[in-house]
C-alpha cells in the first residue's frame, strides 16, 4: 500500500442500514444506481465473501462496454466491505482507465455504514491506490477534485434508486441454468412446489393453476409444525422473462410479488421483488423477507440442478 492520504467521502441516506447494504452487495439493486443511465448489465458475477469476487459487464446505448472487477478482502454484513477495485475485461484480466492510462491499476475500497436510528444510514467510503508506482499515485492525487463529482453522481443515483424502493425489497441470484429452465422451475407445479419457501419450510394441499387470473393455494409448514395459508393470485405472465402475482393468505393480499429473468450468457439473473403498501411495511419485512428470499433462491439453484431440458 502507498502512503499517499487516501480519498474519504460520506453520505447520508433515509433508508435503513440494511437496505443500503443490500443495495452495495445484491446485482438486483447494484443494476441500477452503479452504473451511468442507459446503461445495461450484461454480465454479474457475484460471489459475495472474503476471497471472492463481482465480476460485471456493462453495455452502452451506442454499444460500448465497460468491464469492473471487486475482489473481496472483508465483508462485515451490515456494517463493512473492503475490496480491490479494478477496471477489467470480460476474462476477468485487468485493464487500465479507459480514460486516464496512468490511473492505478488497483484501488482499495473500504465502505462503512453507521446506523444513525430513525431508518437512515451513513456511508463512508475510504479509497487508496494499492500497488501504485509514483506516477500512478500522483494521477491519484491530482484527481481528487473530479473523484468529488464521480462519486456525488453516484450517490445522486443511489439515492434516487432508494427512494423508487420506498415500497418494494428486492434481491437476486445469478443461477447456473438457462432462462427457459428457470422459467419452468418457477411455473411447472411439480417443480416449483419442491422448492419453494425458505429452509425447513414444506408445502401441502396444493392447488395451483399457472394462468393470468389463476390461483395457487398451498398450506407452508414450517420445521417446528406451524401452518401458514397461503394464496396467490397471477397476475402477469410473460414467458421466460416476467412473473407477477398477488400473494397472502385466505383473506387478504399481503404484498406483489415480481419474479423476473434475464438471460446472461447460458445463466440467469433471478430478481425477487415484493411491493407493498408503505416505507413501514417494507422496513418490518427486512429481516424476514430477505433471508427467507435468500433461501428459497439458493434452494431453487439447487433443484435445477435436479432438472433436464
Amino acid at each position: 500500500m502507498s502512503n499517499v492520504e487516501p480519498y474519504h467521502i460520506s453520505r447520508v441516506f433515509h433508508a435503513p442500514r440494511a437496505l443500503v447494504f443490500l443495495a452495495h452487495t445484491d446485482v438486483a439493486h447494484l443494476a441500477h444506481w452503479m452504473s451511468p443511465g442507459g446503461f445495461q448489465v450484461i454480465h454479474a458475477d457475484l460471489d459475495l465473501r472474503a476471497g471472492g469476487s463481482y465480476h460485471y459487464g456493462i453495455r452502452g446505448p451506442d454499444g460500448s462496454e465497460m468491464w469492473g472487477l471487486q475482489r473481496f478482502l472483508e465483508i462485515v454484513t451490515p456494517e463493512k466491505l473492503m475490496y480491490i477495485q479494478s477496471f477489467s475485461d470480460k476474462d476477468r484480466g485487468l485493464t487500465r482507465h479507459p480514460m486516464a492510462a496512468t490511473w492505478p491499476l488497483e484501488m482499495l475500497t473500504t465502505v462503512t455504514f453507521d446506523d444513525l436510528g430513525d431508518g437512515t444510514t451513513r456511508v463512508n467510503i475510504a479509497w487508496h491506490p494499492h500497488n501504485a508506482d509514483d506516477v500512478a499515485i500522483a494521477t491519484f492525487d491530482g484527481a481528487r477534485a473530479n473523484m468529488a463529482g464521480g462519486f456525488a453522481g453516484m450517490f445522486a443515483n443511489l439515492d434516487a434508486h432508494l427512494a423508487a424502493s420506498e415500497r418494494q425489497l428486492a434481491h437476486s441470484r445469478l443461477i447456473d441454468a438457462p432462462r427457459e429452465l428457470v422459467w419452468r422451475a418457477l411455473t411447472d407445479p411439480e417443480h416449483v412446489n419442491a422448492w419453494w419457501g425458505p429452509n425447513g419450510f414444506r408445502n401441502v394441499e396444493i392447488t395451483q393453476e399457472v394462468r393470468v387470473g389463476g390461483e395457487w393455494k398451498f398450506t407452508m409448514i414450517g420445521p417446528d409444525g406451524t401452518a401458514y395459508p397461503n394464496k396467490s393470485t397471477y397476475v402477469e405472465l410473460i414467458a421466460p422473462e416476467r412473473l407477477v402475482y398477488d400473494c397472502g393468505d385466505f383473506e387478504n393480499v399481503m404484498f406483489r410479488g415480481e419474479i423476473t429473468l434475464q438471460a446472461i450468457g447460458n445463466r440467469t439473473l433471478v430478481t425477487l421483488a415484493v411491493v407493498v403498501a408503505d416505507r413501514a411495511f417494507r422496513d418490518g419485512l427486512l429481516g424476514y423477507a430477505l433471508e427467507g428470499g435468500q433461501q428459497s433462491l439458493a434452494k431453487l439453484a439447487a433443484h435445477l440442478t435436479t432438472m433436464t431440458a
